[in-house]
């Protein structure tokens, strides 16, 4: 009886997924630069789920299975302008550094992380604007909103850590002063002052580098 020798297995090929997360993050881009764009424009209420998908090629399912709701879209367009890009690098691993405060070196500290505020603000000053007009009105927007100012006072709070007690103001606590630099350095402050007022986004910059310090620091760490 003969036998005939059975072929090896052949070896199962290893499923490349990075075409497919390429793809998925293609279309999330799209979503969230079409919403953006039409929310500034139009404001959160006169946007629909159905333009957003027209403006970004998509199906209005597909946007409900990415995001939720359209309170998702513009909770992750909020987050796509704090990061400046869809990567999810958090705020406070890009901002620059506060620490050892010194006379010699503090206007240059404070004129840097008021470089970094302005460039941050005028990328998502708009967004929080549309959000803050139709926060009333929607549960979910007031919930982002919560969120996202104990998310920047929890920033704030790192750098005042960073600052230290001995360097504040006579008679400012740590806690005032974090209400006071989220206060200062806020999106809402940022459209008040360069949108409802006069100042461009350069002087709005020289304004923040210039009141952060005189409101934070002890008078002998002042360079003027």
């Amino acid at each position: 009886m003969s036998t005939s020798s059975a072929k090896p297995p052949r070896p199962r090929r290893k499923y490349d997924n990075r075409r497919r997360h390429a793809d998925a993050e293609a279309r999330q881009r799209r979503i969230v630069d079409a919403a953006a764009a039409l929310f500034i424009e139009q404001g959160f209420g006169a946007t629909s789920i159905d333009q957003i998908a027209d403006t970004a090629d998509l199906s209005p399912q597909s946007i409900y299975a990415t995001y939720g709701s359209k309170a998702g879209v513009l909770a992750r367009a909020i987050d796509v302008a704090l990061v400046g890009d869809h990567d999810g690098i958090p705020v406070v691993d890009r901002a620059p550094g506060l620490a050892d405060i010194s006379a010699a070196v503090c206007a240059a500290r404070f004129a840097a992380y008021a470089k970094f505020i302005r460039i941050l603000n005028e990328g998502v000053a708009p967004l929080i604007r549309v959000m803050e007009q139709a926060a009333s009105s929607d549960p979910a927007l007031s919930e982002l909103r919560s969120g996202l100012r104990v998310t920047q006072q929890a920033d704030c709070r790192h750098w005042i850590d960073q600052l230290g007690s001995k360097a504040l103001r006579p008679g400012l606590s740590a806690a005032h002063a974090v209400d006071v630099m989220s206060m200062v350095d806020s999106p809402y402050v940022y459209s008040l002052l360069t949108v409802d007022g006069s100042l461009t986004p350069d002087d709005y910059e020289r304004w923040l580098a210039h009141a952060l310090p005189h409101l934070l620091l002890k008078p002998e760490l002042l360079s003027d």
